[in-house]
């Protein structure tokens, strides 16, 4: 029986044998044996193989991974280093936001103390003004209410303006109603009597009076004198001349007769237009100098240009005084004024012009317009002041001998004990 051996190398891989068995020499009974023995080596074989690949693969698998593993972790030191950054940048900003919160805090803990101690103060205050106003003493506020009755009763005195008055006692009303001092009803009383007195008053129309005086002067500077003058001329126009020589010339070439026939005729006819020049002329002239008119006083028609110049400007300062007395409330002065307006519009100004009439009826209406209203007066508040004031007077002087009394009585010696 013949040995099949057969040498492995150190790779694991069956060298050849020398000794071949050949088909022919094997016996039939030893082929599947070795064939099974040849099968199994050659799985071994393949699996070690395999086993080898497998440990290969996973063995680069694992140094992958591990190289993944350290970028991954150097990724993931990277960012826990910024993460660690910016959280410690973050500390500090909230920090720094915290240190600025808690100086905001005490900012606003000192502005709050300081708005308490304002408030304290204005509440003070207001108390202390609240006690100097309704509790306290009443001097100030009859001082106020006796200024403003003072401005009324200079308001009616001297420029007679009763609306300023009104106004005037109305504020004074109006302190004493806010004060509510039951010993000052009095004062309101009397005030509020003085007040409807006011009121009811009729008061003349300064404005309408004042208008109708500037029309007034307009007037009187614009219309016509007895005598013209340079602010109204108003000259006769001249009379139309007869022209008689140009029909006496259609005549004689009218008429159908000889020139020599009619000589006579030509004379006649120069001779009647040269008298009718003559008297148109003289006529003319004489107008000049000669005027008809009736007038109330003669002295009217003989003044210059010049003196009607001066008549009309002292009519406009007349017609000034009478605006300044009805402001200043000086009747006199206006009724002599608008009197001596009309008269001079009456007798020198020419009655049939349009502008005359209008002034003289304004003049005449100014003239019978009294501005002598009598209003009335505040004596009753300045008296109902002066007895408050005296009344003040007198309980300040008896607390002023209640607070020395017992001084006074303590300077005296006692009884029994002498004096040092």
């Amino acid at each position: 029986m013949t040995e099949n051996r057969t040498e492995i190398n150190p790779s694991g891989t069956p060298a050849p044998s020398d000794n071949k068995p050949t088909p022919d020499k094997k016996p039939a009974a030893a082929r599947p044996a070795g064939s099974v023995r040849s099968a199994a080596r050659t799985g071994l074989r393949v699996a070690l193989a395999i086993v080898i690949i497998v440990a290969i693969g996973l063995g680069a698998g694992l140094w992958y991974q591990q190289r993944v593993f350290k970028r991954v972790g150097a990724q993931l030191e990277s960012r826990v280093a910024d993460a660690s950054s910016i959280a410690s940048q973050a500390r500090e900003q909230a920090q720094q936001a915290v240190s600025l919160a808690q100086t905001q805090t005490r900012q606003l803990e000192a502005l709050q103390a300081s708005l308490d101690q304002t408030q304290a103060r204005y509440q003070s205050l207001e108390q202390a003004f609240q006690t100097l106003t309704d509790s306290g003493s009443e001097l100030t506020l009859i001082n106020d209410v006796d200024h403003l009755v003072n401005i009324a009763h200079q308001q009616l005195a001297l420029g007679g303006n009763v609306a300023n008055a009104i106004v005037a006692l109305e504020t004074a009303q109006a302190q004493l109603a806010r004060a509510n001092r039951p010993n000052l009803a009095s004062l309101q009383q009397t005030i509020n009597g003085d007040l409807d007195r006011l009121r009811t008053v009729a008061t003349t129309d300064v404005p309408m009076l004042s208008h109708q005086l500037d029309t007034l002067e307009s007037l009187i500077a614009t219309a016509p004198l007895l005598v013209p003058d340079a602010a109204a001329p108003g000259l006769p126009a001249a009379d139309a001349q007869p022209q008689g020589g140009s029909s006496a010339g259609a005549a004689d070439t009218t008429s159908g007769e000889p020139a020599a026939d009619v000589w006579w005729r030509r004379a006649a006819d120069s001779v009647y237009t040269w008298s009718s020049r003559a008297w148109a002329s003289l006529r003319h002239d004489l107008g000049q100098f000669i005027s008809v008119r009736r007038a109330a006083d003669p002295a009217a028609l003989l003044m210059s240009p010049d003196q009607a110049t001066q008549l009309r400007q002292n009519l406009r300062l007349r017609a000034m005084t009478a605006q300044l007395a009805l402001l200043m409330r000086q009747p006199g002065v206006w009724k002599t004024e608008t009197r001596a307006l009309e008269q001079a519009l009456a007798t020198r100004y020419d009655g049939q012009a349009d502008q005359t009439r209008q002034a003289l009826k304004i003049a005449r209406g100014l003239a019978d317009t009294a501005i002598d209203v009598k209003l009335p007066t505040v004596d009753n508040s300045l008296q109902a002041l002066q007895t408050l004031r005296d009344a003040q007077a007198k309980q300040a002087a008896k607390q002023s001998q209640r607070a020395a009394a017992p001084d006074g009585a303590a300077a005296q010696p006692q009884p029994g004990h002498p004096q040092e």
